[in-house]
This record gives C-alpha cells, sequence and structure tokens, in this order.
C-alpha cells in the first residue's frame, strides 16, 4: 500500500486501496481483498465491505438490519449514486426532511455535500452497492460528520 496520507482521522487505506495513485492498474477485486469497517454509534452502525477506494472513488456494499437505521447522518465531497440490491430502504435527509422511499432494483443520487442517513422501515434486510465520487471524506467533512447536530430518530412498528 501507499504511504501517501488523508486527512488526520482517516484510516490508511482510505484513498489507497487496493493500491495508491501512483499504482494504478485493472485489477479483480475477490473477497480476500475486501476491506470490512464500521460506521455509525451505538445499535445504529452498518459494516460496509469497501472494494475500492481510491484518490477518484469508494465503492462499497452494505447492508441495514430491519428496524435499524445508521447514525449519525453522512455527508461527502462528491456524488454518491446508490444501487439497491434488496429491500425497501427509506433515505432521509435531515437537514431538510425530505425522504425517499426505494425498493429493489432502484437507483438513488446523493448530490454532494447533501446529508443522507437510511431507515429500513420494513423486517427485510435492505442491501445497498453505493460508489462515493472522490475521496471518502474530505478534512471539512469528517469535521461536519463527527460534530452533526442530527441525532437519531426512532420509530416503532405498531403495537410496540
Amino acid at each position: 500500500m501507499s504511504d501517501k496520507k488523508g486527512p488526520a482521522g482517516m484510516p490508511d487505506w482510505a484513498g489507497n486501496h487496493p493500491f495508491g495513485p501512483e499504482e494504478k492498474r485493472p485489477l479483480l477485486i475477490t473477497a480476500k481483498d475486501e476491506i470490512v469497517t464500521v460506521y455509525g454509534s451505538g445499535r445504529e452502525k452498518i459494516s460496509p465491505r469497501v472494494f475500492a477506494s481510491t484518490d477518484k472513488i469508494l465503492m462499497s456494499s452494505w447492508s441495514v438490519p430491519p428496524g435499524q437505521t445508521f447514525q449519525p447522518p453522512d455527508i461527502h465531497s462528491g456524488d454518491e449514486p446508490y444501487y439497491v440490491l434488496k429491500g425497501k430502504p427509506t433515505v432521509v435527509n435531515p437537514e431538510t426532511g425530505q425522504a425517499i422511499q426505494a425498493k429493489e432494483g432502484d437507483a438513488i443520487l446523493i448530490p454532494a455535500k447533501c446529508w443522507h442517513c437510511v431507515y429500513n422501515f420494513t423486517d427485510e434486510e435492505v442491501v445497498i452497492i453505493a460508489i462515493i465520487e472522490g475521496p471518502l471524506w474530505d478534512e471539512n467533512d469528517l469535521d461536519m460528520v463527527s460534530g452533526s447536530k442530527f441525532k437519531s430518530v426512532y420509530f416503532k412498528a405498531d403495537g410496540e
């Protein structure tokens, strides 16, 4: 891996997986090459599987278990398309209140600098492929996410 360092607080692999910017070449990425990470806090976590994280893009897949979300809300410097492999996610912008309900086979575009989180109000796991334009976060993004003014919102199903 490259010795290139990103913003403080970023893992060494961010922007350097599966190779550094000076080593780019076509490469088959298999399960043994994936990096499994954790995003979120408390019970509101997801565990992304990162396939590639270069200076130009990040590609990962992750799931949201039934009845859960990931918190804190997230924001990135680049556009972030999602492709829904399984389930019915609800993507929420907690800054504006906008909510989008998607289903398996749908694509969602989250523009750069748009706050977002994904809720799963169903009893089926949600699985998403996400691609982030540019590095995972820049220094401003990290500051905003770590100091997020948004708090978790909890929903209960009827009868709970």
